[in-house]
């Protein structure tokens, strides 16, 4: 895949054009990608702040409220755990639990834990469990991954 940069001093709005032949899951991760900066809002400490789901790690529903962690920081949003994973399950995030998803780009390893489940380590250090029974839809994200990354270095 070749790739252009191209710096236009007179451009009025910043684009991106991708030019391709067919559908592959090479072009499906690079959608996803451009969708994960599409902003959302969330609020911590009674104030509205723009979120970018790329930059979220981890969702978890806590007293029927869904809570989006970033790195450091944390905001409840205004929407299901269901929702939010109908409108943004193609940037990445993956439901690892009942009330659990994770952004399966910043997962940084994977463990072996008790009763066959998996423990996520994330980039931030955080670790979060994985549930048995989402544990084929979570193998197989990784997968499809892994092969487009290493279609990307053919």
């Amino acid at each position: 895949m070749k790739i252009n940069y191209l710096k236009e001093s007179s451009l009025k709005e910043e684009h991106v054009d991708v030019h391709y032949r067919q559908d592959s899951e090479t072009i499906e991760v690079i959608r996803n990608f451009f969708s994960s900066l599409e902003c959302i809002t969330g609020k911590k400490d009674g104030c509205m702040h723009k979120l970018y789901p790329g930059s979220i790690y981890y969702l978890e529903v806590v007293d029927r409220k869904l809570f989006a962690c970033q790195e450091k920081e944390v905001f409840q949003l205004d929407c299901s755990l269901k929702s939010f994973l109908d409108c943004h399950s193609q940037s990445g995030f993956i439901q690892i639990g009942k009330s659990t998803a994770v952004n399966i780009y910043k997962v940084e390893r994977v463990t072996a834990d008790l009763n066959m489940r998996l423990r996520l380590v994330l980039e931030n250090g955080e670790a979060l469990i994985l549930n048995r029974s989402y544990k084929k839809i979570f193998m197989d994200a990784l997968h499809r991954i892994r092969e487009v990354c290493n279609e990307a270095h053919k």
